[in-house]
């Protein structure tokens, strides 16, 4: 927009000059119109939609939004800095509303705002949130932080009315997962490596079990009515189905070592990779999709898998698995559409997404998208092997290859 005013703005100081004004005049006028024009190109910037776009932690430390084929840029934040920055973006699921959290100095604050960058909110908290999960209604979100529990470290699950802008803490322990039922009522927790259970907005308590299985995020079924856990007993572990009450339904697998899982959006597909306990990642091993009502298995690969995000319709599985790039290694994409595997870009992961989001994918898995709203793209963001950095789009058309977006540390698509 700015590039179709600029003729205009040329022309008008000329007519200006042709009419006899004075030198004053014109450049009085010539401010006004500079303004004029940086106005409007700020507002041609403003999304006047939140569809189809993705939410990028720039590499200078701010927030920024752009359309899928790198056009439309609008920066959220602007003033980053080394004592200022900007982390764990995260959309609200109707796409409404951003939040991410502020590291200031020695202060820390959550912020939301709405996708155009108005109605900002702000609130003061005692400890940098580490990962934010909007609640499935988009008024109020659930996140983690450090705490402190009788003097010592802990984390917590704090909970954020965004309209009163009241905080309060519903739990504490570490490790700390969460998955929140569909009505945003309630959260299936997963605390100390042994503790299931269930946590209302209001602050009240329901202990499920005493899991002693091992595996990271619990996950809420879309119905409403099921929960995804695991559970050991004598000598063996399972990853089971249980209704709200934990009442056990079915049984999925049993498993040795760790699991890690992820159930699709239509509730009856689960994906899970078994890890040894010796295993030098969290998820490393063959993936599995499994049917949840006849049970029935299928395995997707038998190579190591590192990661798996379900496709918005259920019905594809992007994964990560091991690569080789110059001898070095690397990640590489695959994406399975039920009958076969695909595979896409191997790359080097941002340091940002291999640290902070790569060993807990599952629980991310939940709260933040990689794929397009209709399932023909996703995003990721790293070094290609050309050595091209910065955010990537990978659409699923057979042959193509990444479009870059910009420079950004990771990247999240819009609900919508």
């Amino acid at each position: 927009m700015g590039k179709r005013l600029l003729p205009l703005f040329a022309l008008a100081a000329a007519m200006l000059v042709v009419a006899g004004c004075s030198a004053d005049a014109v450049r009085s006028q010539t401010r006004r119109l500079a303004a004029q024009v940086q106005l409007a190109s700020a507002a041609a910037a403003v999304p006047d939609s939140p569809a189809n776009r993705v939410l990028v932690a720039g590499a200078d430390g701010n927030l920024f939004l752009v359309a899928p084929d790198g056009s439309e840029r609008f920066a959220l934040t602007t003033d980053a800095s080394g004592s200022r920055r900007y982390v764990q973006p995260t959309w609200a699921p109707d796409g409404q509303r951003i939040a991410w959290a502020r590291l200031d100095g020695q202060r820390s604050f959550l912020e939301t705002s709405r996708f155009d960058g108005s109605e900002r909110t702000k609130v003061a908290v005692p400890f940098l949130p580490f990962y934010i999960y909007w609640s499935p209604t988009s008024d109020r979100l659930a996140y983690l932080s450090n705490w402190l529990s009788l003097d010592q470290p802990s984390m917590a699950l704090r909970m954020v009315d965004i309209m009163e802008g009241v905080v309060k803490t519903l739990a504490e322990g570490a490790p700390f997962y969460f998955s929140w039922a569909p009505d945003g009522q309630r959260l299936l927790t997963h605390i100390g490596n042994e503790r299931v259970e269930v946590q209302s907005i209001d602050g009240a308590q329901e202990s499920l079990r005493l899991s002693g299985g091992v595996f990271p995020a619990p996950q809420w079924a879309p119905d409403g009515k099921r929960l995804i856990y695991a559970t050991a007993d004598t000598g063996s572990q399972r990853l089971i189905v249980a209704d709200t009450s934990g009442q056990e339904l079915a049984e999925l697998t049993d498993y040795p070592g760790s699991i890690s899982f992820s159930l699709n959006s239509s509730g009856n597909r689960l994906a899970y990779v078994v890890t040894e306990r010796d295993a030098a990642s969290p998820t490393f091993g063959p993936l599995y999709v499994v049917d949840v009502d006849s049970r029935r298995t299928r395995e997707v690969t038998e190579d190591p898998v590192l990661a798996f995000y379900w496709s918005p319709a259920g019905d594809k599985l992007a994964y990560l698995g091991v690569d080789l790039i110059g001898g070095r290694l690397a990640l590489r994409w695959h994406v399975w559409d039920g009958r076969q595997s695909t595979p896409f870009a191997a790359y080097f992961p941002s340091r940002t997404f291999l640290d902070s989001y790569l060993p807990f994918f599952d629980q991310y898995a939940q709260s933040h998208r990689i794929w397009s709203p209709d399932g023909d793209a996703f995003v990721f963001t790293g070094t290609l092997a050309d050595g091209r950095s910065g955010v990537w789009v990978q659409s699923l058309t057979e042959g193509s290859a990444p479009l870059l977006l910009g420079s950004g540390v990771f990247a999240t698509w819009s609900p919508q």
